[in-house]
């Protein structure tokens, strides 16, 4: 895969994360709401999707727990963009 379908892998994930946070706020105070609990089940499949498919192709997104494995000088930054790096 190329950066521009990085980018836009990224731009996608950030997404689904940003609408499962925002379920969350909302179950908060709204917590029997059979809706938002649906909406927020449907984009945390879709988050995860997401992420399994950004990490296959480009590493991990957040610092993997086993120190054993770590790569996070290889390549850019999650939050880099094509522009911003130079190898």
């Amino acid at each position: 895969m190329n950066m521009h379908n990085r980018d836009k892998l990224m731009k996608q994930l950030q997404v689904y994360s940003f609408a499962v946070y925002d379920a969350l706020l909302y179950l908060d105070a709204h917590p029997d709401s059979k809706c938002a609990l649906d909406y927020y089940n449907k984009y945390k499949k879709l988050e995860a999707k997401a992420m399994q498919e950004y990490e296959m192709y480009f590493g991990p997104v957040i610092a993997p727990r086993d120190a054993s494995c770590w790569q996070w000088n290889k390549g850019p930054w999650p939050w880099q963009n094509e522009s911003d790096f130079k190898e």
